[in-house]
C-alpha cells in the first residue's frame, strides 16, 4: 500500500501541476447527488427509441417524420453528455479502480484529489483498474454501436421498399420545412419516456451496471434487455437473460478522442466519490465533451444536406438510415458513428 501511495502522490503532484484542461460548458441542471444518473438517462432514453425502430416498421409518413427528429435533430450538448456520463458511471463499476480511488481520497484528501483530476483528465486512467475500467466501458460501447447498425440496415431496407408504397413514392413537399423544424428541434431539451427515468432515477442502478461491467464478454447490449428491465427488479430481469459469450480483446482509443475516453474515466473516480454532491460544477465541467459534441453536430450537417436533397419519401428513409442511424462501415459520418468512432 505505501509504494503504491507514493506513485499515486507522484502522479498527484504532476497532475496539480499540469495546465487546466477542462471544457466550462455545462449541461442542464439536475438534482444534487443524482447529477450523473439523471444526464445518463438522455443517452439510455436515446438507445430505448433505437430498440423501437430497429423492431418495428415506419408506419407512415408520421412516423418518419417522428423518428427524423428523434435520431437526426436531437440535442446534442445533452446527448454527448448523456453518453459521456453512462460511460463514467459504467466504468466506476470496476471494483479495484473505486477501491484506489477512495484509497487516495482519504489517504490524501478530497482538496487535492479533486485538483489533480481537474488540472489533468488523463490522471483517472493511471490509477489501477483505470484502464480495465475503460476496457468494459470501450466493449459494451461497441455492443450499443451494433445496435445502430442493425437499426440502420433495416430501416436502409425499408427505403427499398417504400418505393412501391404510396406514402413512399410521394413528393417531399417542403424539404426547407422540414430542415427548419430539425433546426429547432435541436435546440429543445429533450424529454426522457418514465420507463428511463425511474430506472436511472431508482437505487438498483449500479447493481444493474455491474452485471453489465463484469461480464464484458457478453454480446448482449444492456438495451436489448431494457424492456425486461424496465417491469423487473434490474438483477432478476438480468439474471433471466442468459448472456452469449464472445471473444474479448483489448480494444484502442482513436488518438482523436483520447480526451473523451480520459472524460469517462474521470468521472468514474468523482461518481466513486460521490464528488456530484460537494463538486457539482466540476462534474458537469468534466461530461461537457467538446470531441463527441463536434462530431455529432457534424453528422448533422451530413444529414441536413441529405434531407435538403431528397425528393420522395422513401429518399428521406435512406437519409434517416445513413445519416441519422449508421451503416457499418460507411466512410460518411452519421449520429451513430460518433459513438463507435471511439475505439477501433
Amino acid at each position: 500500500m505505501r509504494k503504491r501511495t507514493k506513485l499515486c502522490a507522484v502522479a498527484l503532484v504532476v497532475a496539480i501541476a499540469a495546465p487546466l484542461a477542462i471544457s466550462q460548458v455545462s449541461p442542464e441542471a439536475a438534482p444534487a447527488g443524482r447529477l450523473l444518473p439523471t444526464t445518463a438517462a438522455t443517452y439510455a432514453d436515446y438507445q430505448a427509441r433505437v430498440s423501437d425502430i430497429m423492431t418495428k416498421e415506419l408506419g407512415g409518413a408520421a412516423d418518419l417524420e417522428k423518428a427524423i427528429d428523434t435520431f437526426g435533430a436531437p440535442n446534442v450538448g445533452e446527448l454527448s453528455a448523456g453518453w459521456i456520463s453512462y460511460s463514467g458511471i459504467l466504468a466506476a463499476q470496476h471494483p479495484d479502480f473505486v477501491k484506489e480511488v477512495r484509497n487516495i481520497d482519504n489517504y490524501y484528501g478530497r482538496e487535492r484529489l479533486m485538483l489533480g483530476l481537474e488540472r489533468d483528465l488523463g490522471y483517472a486512467r493511471t490509477l489501477k483498474g483505470g484502464e480495465q475500467a475503460l476496457q468494459n466501458v470501450l466493449a459494451a460501447n461497441t455492443r450499443d454501436t451494433s445496435r445502430l447498425s442493425s437499426a440502420g440496415a433495416f430501416v436502409k431496407e425499408q427505403s427499398y421498399k417504400l418505393q412501391k408504397v404510396g406514402w413512399g413514392k410521394e413528393r417531399v413537399k417542403n424539404p426547407d420545412a422540414i430542415l427548419k423544424s430539425m433546426k429547432t428541434s435541436t435546440q429543445a431539451s429533450k424529454p426522457i419516456t418514465d420507463a428511463v427515468s425511474k430506472l436511472f432515477a431508482g437505487p438498483d442502478l449500479d447493481a444493474m451496471l455491474t452485471t453489465i461491467a463484469v461480464s464484458p464478454t457478453t454480446a448482449d447490449s444492456l438495451w436489448d434487455k431494457f424492456s425486461v428491465i424496465a417491469v423487473n427488479a434490474p438483477g432478476k430481469a438480468l439474471s433471466n437473460v442468459a448472456p452469449v459469450a464472445v471473444a474479448q480483446q483489448d480494444l484502442k482509443v482513436a488518438p482523436q478522442f483520447n480526451g473523451t475516453a480520459n472524460r469517462m474515466v474521470t468521472l468514474a473516480a468523482l461518481h466513486a466519490i460521490d464528488a456530484e454532491k460537494t463538486n457539482g460544477e466540476q462534474v458537469k465541467a468534466t461530461m461537457a465533451d467538446p470531441m463527441s459534441r463536434q462530431c455529432l453536430e457534424e453528422a448533422q450537417q451530413y444529414l441536413y444536406g441529405c434531407v435538403s436533397t431528397a425528393y420522395t419519401r422513401y429518399e428521406l428513409t435512406f437519409c434517416l438510415a445513413r445519416h441519422g442511424l449508421r451503416f457499418e462501415n460507411d466512410k460518411v459520418r452519421s449520429m451513430g458513428s460518433c459513438f463507435a468512432e471511439i475505439s477501433k
